[in-house]
């Protein structure tokens, strides 16, 4: 952890934007686990959030088989 500011809005976007794309609750609450983890690599509120693209390589990854 480098610097907490931004944790909690991290959680709150990933889990709003899961919600919007209609991913079930289970799902939001991971992707606000994972948005809220990236926000505290580094210094800053909005630095450590991850682009469009990174989530779209996060999500690849992590999909089900």
């Amino acid at each position: 952890v480098i610097d907490t500011v931004g944790a909690g809005d991290g959680f709150a976007v990933g889990v709003i934007s899961a919600l919007l794309e209609n991913l079930d609750f289970a799902e939001a609450v991971q992707r606000g686990n994972w948005v809220g983890s990236r926000a505290v690599q580094s210094r800053g509120d909005m630095e450590g959030l991850p682009t469009r693209a990174e989530l779209t390589h996060h999500n690849a990854q992590t999909a089900p088989e």
